[in-house]
Parts: structure tokens; sequence; C-alpha cells
């Protein structure tokens, strides 16, 4: 006979066995042409693509130096517009996006003029959102929100 705890581990080890990505699951790295340098400076693909999933890399919303926090629309339509670089590099747009995570360095002063490019930008059926406010982020004090994206894509990688 066997334990509870013998049966319990059996069936989360068959769970997961059953679960698992197949072993002929593919793993593609998104890297649209302008991006090139930055994935071989940097060494991080704007995008990965494992099954279904595509995994985009954090965008930094980056004031230039002629630009100022009193109108950061510009930075952050730059932003999006890298984001939908990427997305179409891997056949996806908007539509396909399930998952964005923002990072605002000022969540007071920056989400009101971000949602609004966001507004402007990414249609219905909207993805889930989540925006955190954080105390700095990679590219010096002119980076101030990081957006990163998550989209759901069921074709296989050599349909697209």
């Amino acid at each position: 006979m066997f334990s509870i705890k013998t049966i319990i581990s059996l069936a989360a080890a068959a769970f997961m066995l059953v679960n698992a990505p197949a072993a002929s699951a593919q793993k593609q790295v998104i890297i649209p042409e302008t991006l090139k340098d930055s994935y071989e400076n940097f060494r991080f693909a704007p995008a990965v693509r494992a099954g279904d999933m595509l995994y985009l890399s954090g965008v930094v919303v980056r004031l230039k130096d002629d630009e100022t926090e009193a109108d950061i629309k510009p930075a952050v339509t730059r932003a999006f517009e890298e984001i939908e670089l990427v997305l179409k590099a891997a056949g996806a747009d908007w539509s396909d996006v399930v998952d964005v995570t923002s990072y605002l360095t000022d969540l007071d002063k920056y989400v009101g003029p971000m949602w609004a490019v966001k507004q402007a930008r990414v249609p219905a059926p909207y993805p889930a959102w989540t925006a955190i406010g954080v105390s700095r982020l990679f590219g010096g004090e002119k980076a101030i929100i990081e957006i990163k994206v998550t989209a759901y894509l069921p074709e296989p990688i050599d349909g697209r």
C-alpha cells in the first residue's frame, strides 16, 4: 500500500509531466533589423517566443536631451512604437497582447501621460495591465518608464 505522501508526490509528478511543454517546443529570438545593434551590444533579445507565448523585454521610455518631464508623450510614443515594431517582427500586434507591466519612476506624474498614449494605441479587447512605482530604471535619470509586454500567439512559429 502507498502512503498518502507517496500518492500525492506521484500525482504531482504526473501533473507536471502532462502539463510540461513538449520537448519539441521551439524557442525563437525576435530581433527587428533596427534593434540588431542593441542585441549585440547589450546581449539581450528584444523578444523571445516560446511555444505560444511571446515575451518582450522591457522598453524604456527615455527623455531626449531637449525633452522635459512637462511633456513626456513624445518619449512614451517612441516606446510604444518600439513595442509595436517588435510585435510586428514576431507576426503579432496589440490584439495578441495579454499582459503589460509598466514601471514608473514617478507613478503619480507619469501614469496619466502614459495612459493617454496607451488609449490612442491599444485597442479592445484590452490586455491586463499593472503599473508599479519604482525608484529608478536602467538608463540614467532620463529613463522614466519601462514597459514589458507578453503576448499569446497560438499559431506555430513556422506558420507565421
